[in-house]
């Protein structure tokens, strides 16, 4: 069914949820045995995948607010199911704070497997993947599903069972990286994820745009010098601001020339950007970046001795997650705690191109109006505003916005104890922990008692936010607060005019701002919010310095009084439209660059797969040693570059005839003799056992050769924007150069596999060939050529033979 898109959307919409309220009346009746009866009669008629009638979408949807009626005893509103309809439409719907998206969720859940999908609901974070399959999943099971969560602890067997389910909760990031995993795969049976039919985005926005800048990446430690660290830091302390330039609005820091002849001096090096000096350029412009770009207490802390990093959209700890590049190793040099090793990249892919790959994606959050340009563009999805429920009672007050930080901590202050004596809880939202405790500070001074909620006390969160809602109560918190978290208000503060929220700064994005505004107001509660900013907002320097400074300056003393005008609001809307227009040229730049690295990957992901899947490999082997073989009479011009070149192919093993004579032979002569040559050495092994190892080897060595392949594309695009500077295209820079080591890589797989296979130690005869045989896989190819036997051992012997007669 196609509903209709734009203006004609919403009428389509309410026409759909009338008849549904209208048909749920008639499931009244129903007993409880019937309801997972209609939705196997249901499975069974579109288990083809073919979308659903209209009547059959009403019915679906009417049955679903009847069994949520006897499970959890709500009914679902007619506006909710304007929401539902909207998922169903594969549109992000924007249901504000409290409006039931969790309830919403469940219809197109159900409609989607009723189709025969496989259906995903992702999450911002664990605990909300487990609350929700637990308190919403069972209306799904009463409906006669299966519903599951993935979490990360599973096992190979446990996640595939997992995926049995009809519909499985999770964080988009576990999804993702069993995406990862199941493309490093050995043998197929360890693959788990069972395709990408169709998922659902609870948080949408956070997901697709907050998350979008941090690749899912698959790591393994590498061992390094990590003394260079150390000494990279000790060059950094004897830095000022002549060594370095620094880009406050691209957040970017290079080297000035002072800079370089300091660095060029302390390594005791005369070029410090020549080739065999790459480290030391790599570990001093590590620790520039950790010494000017990332800030402690904003960007990181230091808990337990350990540098942990800030979700910068959430404000959280993330315990186990590290930077990557060296940044990391860097953080802890500066930090004085131990260094650890880094990583290397063993699999990568952006959020946005792991989503791309979903036939259909849906969503909901409660605010996305303003990133609906993003959701189009890059995703392709529309933005459906869904009518509130209940009308909202919150008071929206004008910003106030004051010339110095003194003035402004005053002025919040003031309203936090205006709040206080009348009995209205306070949250304070503040975009960074050194924010959160100066503010505290200041309250300490006034006497005034509050919680403090942000990334070092992140384990009282719930303690803190179960009484944000009591009277008289101030909370300062970080953005901790601003997604996801129910403050519910006693009766005491209603009665005084619920939850006053109070904005310290201006964040990145106006849609963090209305997640913070949000908090009040929730399910028609009465409630207000303000900003009370001042103009040494990191926000304004980023990007407005020269003006900011001069009206700053324009009057010295205090006046404790907020500034008049169009143009200080003004300034202030610019500097915050300019910083969400550089995060999406940021955004757009990272999927740009991992288009080209997205479609190398699939290509060598589709190659493992197609080797996995092989019975036999002798074909594919012989292929490849031609091509190899071909390539090297055909480039090499002259016979002693040919000898070089096949006697670097075997690895220094000896040839069964000189070097000299097989150059001799020619092109067609030399080739035909190798590939007859390979196969009387084939013969020596059993069959089952080389097209095992020849598989083997293969994975192993694409593998190998894509570690390599993912770490040289990291340094170019490590230096690549440099080459902006230089009116050079960084992204088709990037694009060529990484075509070019594309082809390497995939020479270097052919290459290092005929080697391998060329040099492996040959047996006298196949009764001495030992390998460790995978039952299961001996197990697997017998089934496929119809081979039966009663033991294990008689099931090698006669696939030996099988093979062996073929």
């Amino acid at each position: 069914m196609n509903i209709g898109k734009h203006n004609k959307q919403m009428t389509e919409y309410r026409r759909l949820a009338r008849r549904v309220l209208k048909q749920s009346k008639l499931y009244t009746y129903f007993d409880d045995s019937e309801f997972s009866e209609q939705t196997a009669f249901w499975r069974i008629k579109y288990k083809e995948g073919q979308p659903l009638t209209e009547d059959d979408l009403v019915k679906s949807f009417a049955l679903l607010r009847e069994a949520i009626h006897r499970v959890i005893g709500f009914e679902a509103a007619y506006v909710q199911l304007i929401g539902a309809l909207a998922l169903e439409d594969g549109c992000i719907a924007e249901m504000k704070t409290g409006e039931g998206k969790t309830l919403v969720s469940l219809f197109v859940l159900y409609s989607e497997v009723l189709k025969g999908n496989k259906v995903h609901l992702m999450t911002a974070n664990t605990y909300l993947a487990e609350r929700d399959r637990e308190e919403i999943g069972r209306i799904l099971e009463f409906m006669g599903l299966t519903v599951t969560l993935n979490i990360a602890e599973a096992s190979i067997g446990e996640k595939k069972a997992i995926y049995e389910g009809d519909v499985i909760y999770g964080t988009a990031s576990e999804f993702g990286f069993d995406y990862l995993r199941d493309n490093m795969i050995k043998n197929n049976e360890d693959c788990v994820q069972t395709g990408l039919d169709f998922v659902l985005l609870d948080e949408a926005d956070s997901i697709l745009i907050d998350e979008a800048r941090t690749p899912l990446i698959i790591s393994s430690t590498k061992t390094e010098d990590l003394s260079l660290y150390q000494r990279a830091n000790r060059l950094l302390s004897t830095f000022n601001q002549s060594d370095y330039n620094f880009d406050e609005i691209h957040h970017t820091v290079w080297l000035s020339e002072n800079g370089i002849e300091k660095s060029e001096y302390f390594w005791q090096v005369k070029d410090l950007f020549s080739s065999e000096n790459q480290h030391l350029i790599r570990a001093t412009m590590t620790a520039l970046r950790a010494h000017i770009l990332m800030k402690k207490d904003k960007n990181y802390v230091v808990m337990d001795g350990k540098v942990v990093i800030v979700d910068e959209n959430t404000g959280r700890a993330i315990p186990g997650r590290r930077y990557n590049d060296g940044i990391h190793q860097a953080l802890e040099a500066k930090e004085s705690v131990e260094i650890n090793y880094e990583s290397t990249t063993l699999a990568t892919i952006t959020i946005q191109n792991y989503f791309r790959m979903y036939q259909k994606v849906s969503g909901m959050t409660g605010t996305a109006s303003t990133e609906a340009e993003e959701f189009h563009n890059i995703y392709n999805l529309d933005v459906v505003v869904i009518p509130t429920n209940m009308r909202i009672n919150r008071k929206d007050k004008a910003e106030e916005i004051y010339r110095t930080r003194e003035e402004q901590g005053k002025a919040i202050v003031q309203e936090v104890y205006h709040n206080l004596k009348e009995g209205r809880p306070s949250l304070v939202g503040t975009n960074s922990i050194q924010d959160s405790e100066w503010l505290g500070e200041l309250l300490n001074i006034e006497g005034i008692p509050y919680n403090i909620l942000n990334a070092k006390n992140h384990r009282l969160e719930a303690a803190i936010i179960s009484k944000a809602g009591t009277v008289g109560t101030v909370t300062i918190a970080t953005n901790m607060a601003g997604r996801g978290t129910d403050i519910k208000l006693d009766q005491a503060s209603l009665t005084r005019g619920g939850l006053c929220v109070i904005g310290a700064s201006r964040f990145d994005s106006r849609r963090i701002d209305l997640q913070l505004i949000g908090r009040s107001g929730r399910r028609g509660d009465p409630g207000y919010s303000k900003f009370i900013l001042s103009l040494e907002d990191e926000l304004l320097k980023q990007f407005d310095s020269k003006r900011w400074e001069r009206y700053k300056l324009k009057k010295r003393e205090l006046t404790y009084q907020p500034l008049k005008g169009k143009f200080i609001k003004k300034l202030m809307r610019n500097a915050q439209e300019a910083m969400e227009a550089h995060n999406f040229d940021v955004r757009k730049q990272l999927l740009q660059y991992d288009e080209i690295l997205h479609v190398q990957s699939q290509t060598v992901y589709a190659e493992r797969r197609k080797i996995l899947d092989m019975t036999t490999t002798k074909a594919f082997t012989e292929a490849i040693m031609e091509e190899i073989l071909t390539t090297i009479f055909i480039k090499e011009k002259t016979d002693e570059a040919k000898k070089v070149a096949i006697f670097d192919l075997f690895d220094g093993i000896a040839l069964p005839l000189p070097v000299d004579e097989l150059v001799d032979m020619g092109k067609r002569e030399g080739v035909t003799f190798m590939l007859k040559w390979y196969n009387e050495n084939r013969l020596r092994f059993n069959a089952y056992s080389i097209n095992q190892m020849e598989r083997e080897m293969f994975i192993e060595t694409i593998d190998e050769q894509w570690i390599d392949y993912l770490y040289q594309v990291e340094a170019i695009k490590e230096g690549i924007g440099l080459r902006a500077y230089g009116q050079i295209d960084p992204l088709v820079t990037f694009q060529r150069e990484t075509n070019i080591l594309y082809n390497r890589f995939i020479e270097a797989c052919n290459a290092a596999y005929v080697t391998k296979i060329l040099t492996l130690p040959v047996p006298s005869s196949p009764a001495e060939t030992t390998l460790a045989l995978d039952i299961n896989e001996v197990k697997r190819v017998m089934k496929e050529l119809g081979i039966e036997a009663d033991s294990e051992e008689e099931s090698i012997r006669m696939l030996h033979e099988s093979y062996n007669k073929k």
